[in-house]
């Protein structure tokens, strides 16, 4: 049985620490925490988490180059439970910023030149 990527654009496995912000559909917070980024594209990210992630948006927040943060609004698409025990939530990007667009074809670029 063959399978058909349907994604429009490709993933990089990577391996960042990521910090996030769960908000309600007026912007007010409703929970943080930390997770691990597994893998992103131009259109969203896979982050590893020991919760799950409950709320439908979501703030990233990411170090650029430079040391620049970076922010970057989300949707979740899914949070399921790993094989681990982990909590695994995929996040579509909302907004396609100059700045954003930049850094996640930084990120691409050098993990798509490393033996995974």
């Amino acid at each position: 049985m063959t399978t058909t990527n349907k994604r429009k654009h490709p993933r990089v496995k990577i391996t960042n620490l990521i910090s996030y912000v769960c908000i309600d559909d007026s912007g007010n917070e409703t929970e943080q925490g930390v997770g691990k980024a597994i893998n992103i594209s131009l259109g969203g990210i896979l982050i590893e988490t020991h919760k799950p992630i409950t709320s439908q948006n979501i703030l990233l927040m990411v170090i650029g180059i430079q040391d620049e943060l970076i922010y970057i609004k989300g949707r979740i698409a899914y949070c399921n439970t790993g094989d681990s025990g982990m909590f695994r939530t995929g996040i579509q990007f909302l907004e396609s910023d100059e700045k954003i667009q930049s850094y996640v074809k930084s990120i691409v670029k050098v993990y798509s030149k490393q033996k995974i």
